[in-house]
């Protein structure tokens, strides 16, 4: 909120929440101010943080204060932007996890907003995963906390650099590994390497790997140590889906997960979710990095009373509905350098793929108002990228050795959206 971007429907403000956490009170907080600036939708972000949309400029200073005043920004602009934890949204109730992360997140995010961390960028960001069912492995962040069980059956984490954690581990590769009660001799460590270059891909292109490796070993005092990658398990399974009903690690308890269409919130939803989870849950809300959102903590018997709630404040809880794996940019609504209503024909393009078999559908598809693909890190099996002529898209298709474009290979240009979506079919039936 200290610099938020200028749209075209006013100001655009990224509210962090260091591993998706978001108390009620605080989401309460978020609606009312979101309410009294006269702002649009809340959104959800694929880094499980939360924006506010077209605040008028005018109010950016009020907006600012307010949330510091309720906890969700720190006064240091410089510190309140670095930030940056991801982490899974089931984390200390999901049954299959390895290690809580909850502490750990809390402690990374106090020691990115203190002075040691200060010549990060802010876009620098920690990955810290626990190894549950719902996991955040193989997305890139500057450093990654990966739990793992090695074959002797103690638990680590693997550290990566720059790159993902990955779902296979390799006999022969040295990966670094920390013990979960000096990860923050770890995270130490990274920070003292990494905040003289800005980055951890910029530290690696100075120092290469093998020598940053060693510095890290050497800055966290033999805490981080180099073993054989066949002592880990794998393969990983892909992440299991947040949304839905599942049952947690304490019995008689459920997380309920459900996903807002293309991640927005009306306020007036956000703070009856707030009730809702302080009445039928543990009252917090845990922002997932897919764009949606989990109650956890429900009792068994409330679940069918939590789950209409949910669906009645527009979110969907069903795993299988295509509003779980389409996404879009704002488009040419609220960005100059959009070129096509992507919100609206991504909402066409839900509509039709519910007329599609799931075997059938995409496993995910991006709608992306230019080339610059915004709503999407990674490419999506399908893409929709809009052209310069008013109303038409180029299709692109995410296939093995596609090079060229951020979204893969283009298949189709300049078809309006009926014909693009021939072509988005035709990729499903791909697998």
């Amino acid at each position: 909120m200290h610099a938020p971007f200028l749209e075209l429907d006013g100001a655009l403000a990224r509210i962090r929440l260091p591993g998706g956490i978001l108390p009620s009170p605080a989401a309460r907080a978020i609606a009312t101010l979101a309410t009294e600036l006269g702002a649009g939708p809340v959104e959800l972000t694929n880094r499980a943080n939360l924006q506010l949309r077209a605040i008028p400029p005018d109010a950016i200073g009020r907006g600012r204060d307010a949330l510091i005043a309720a906890g969700l920004a720190l006064e240091d602009p410089d510190a309140d932007e670095r930030r940056n934890v991801l982490a899974s949204p089931t984390a200390g109730v999901d049954a299959e996890e390895l290690v809580d992360t909850r502490p750990l997140v809390t402690d990374v995010a106090a020691r990115l907003a203190s002075t040691a961390a200060t010549g990060l960028t802010p876009k620098f960001g920690v990955l810290v995963d626990g190894g549950g069912s719902v996991h955040v492995r193989g997305r890139v962040h500057d450093v990654a906390f990966g739990a793992v069980r090695a074959r002797d059956g103690s638990v680590r984490y693997e550290i990566r650099l720059a790159e993902p954690l990955p779902v296979v581990f390799v006999a022969g590769e040295a990966v670094l590994q920390v013990d979960p009660s000096q990860a923050l001799d770890a995270v130490d460590a990274v920070i003292a390497l990494c905040a003289p270059f800005g980055r951890a891909s910029d530290a690696l292109g100075e120092l290469g790997r093998e020598r940053a490796a060693r510095e890290l070993t050497r800055r966290s005092g033999g805490a981080v140590i180099a073993r054989d990658g066949g002592e880990l398990r794998g393969p990983i399974n892909e992440s299991a889906s947040a949304v839905g009903v599942h049952g947690q690690r304490n019995a008689g308890r459920v997380w309920v997960g459900g996903v807002p269409v293309l991640g927005r919130l009306e306020p007036a939803a956000l703070a009856a979710l707030a009730t809702l989870a302080e009445q039928g849950g543990s009252g917090e809300l845990r922002i997932t990095p897919w764009r949606g959102l989990v109650v956890p903590d429900v009792a068994t018997d409330d679940v069918a009373a939590v789950l209409a709630a949910c669906t009645d404040l527009g979110l969907v809880c069903d795993p299988e509905h295509p509003v779980n794996t389409v996404v879009a940019c704002a488009g040419e609504c609220g960005c100059a350098a959009g070129l096509a209503d992507t919100q609206s024909d991504a909402r066409a393009v839900i509509d039709h793929l519910l007329t599609v078999p799931v075997a059938e559908r995409p496993r995910s598809l991006h709608v992306s108002g230019c080339e610059k693909g915004c709503a999407r890190p990674r490419p999506a099996q399908a893409s929709l990228v809009a052209g310069p002529v008013r109303g038409t898209y180029d299709v692109y298709a995410a296939r093995a050795g596609a090079t060229g474009s951020r979204f893969g290979e283009r298949i189709a240009s300049g078809l309006d959206l009926r014909a693009a979506m021939e072509h988005v079919d035709a990729e499903g039936t791909r697998g």
